[in-house]
């Protein structure tokens, strides 16, 4: 699916325009799924392997020969959006959160409210995700990196934003690193739409492990002018 050529534009004001055209969830193979685990475990993998030069150089042209084959069917635009049969909108290949891009940090939803029709007033909202993060994301020993959390906050905050019906593209997000967040171990991360001020809507989110706060957020969306 091809975005359209212009500038910066919102997933939601983009799925608004799709409409029915939007597949649904249920389309996607659980293949595509199982392919980006299988990647997931090889970048943790080649994160912590100590094989040998030979047996680095053996397997580079293995996944060279894979990526090859991937490569030559491609999509036009790195964006691909699915509808659930309960209206919500699912962006699949955002570094966010994206269930089908082997980068994004393994986020899975508990707590999703489905977002208002567009054009209604914006209604209070609070989402809720677990993710264990790996050893790919460590930073400091034993810990998540900073720059990780903050990317899954700006996502969980967004998506906040879009359930109560305020979505918009990030402008302004503060993150306040409070304790270490540990990787391997499945942590709660929160966020809630707290507001809107004319076209701009605030949110706030936290990282937890065990009940205790790790990470703090604060963020600022902003909607696109519309024509007409």
């Amino acid at each position: 699916m091809a975005a359209p050529e212009r500038g910066p534009v919102s997933t939601a004001r983009l799925a608004d325009e799709l409409g029915d055209a939007l597949p649904p969830a249920a389309s996607i193979p659980e293949a595509s799924f199982a392919l980006v685990e299988r990647v997931r475990e090889l970048v943790t993998a080649v994160v912590m392997t100590d094989a040998s030069a030979e047996e680095r150089a053996a397997a580079a042209e293995q996944i060279a020969a894979i990526t090859d084959a991937l490569r030559s069917r491609q999509r036009d635009a790195p964006i691909f959006l699915v509808r659930h049969p309960d209206g919500r909108l699912e962006s699949m290949l955002q570094a966010g959160s994206g269930r089908l891009n082997p980068q994004a940090p393994p986020v899975e939803w508990t707590h999703r409210p489905t977002e208002p029709p567009p054009g209604t007033e914006p209604v209070p909202a609070e989402v809720r995700a677990r993710c264990t993060f790996t050893l790919a994301h460590a930073g400091s020993p034993g810990r998540v990196y900073g720059g990780v959390l903050a990317l899954v906050l700006d996502e969980v905050l967004g998506v906040a934003a879009r359930a109560a019906g305020a979505s918009g593209m990030t402008v302004a997000l503060s993150v306040s690193l409070t304790a270490g967040t540990p990787y391997d171990v499945p942590v709660e991360i929160v966020g809630r739409y707290t507001g809107s001020e004319g076209r701009k809507a605030f949110a706030s989110g936290e990282v937890l492990v065990d009940g205790a706060v790790t990470t703090q957020a604060h963020a600022i969306y902003v909607q696109e002018r519309r024509s007409g």
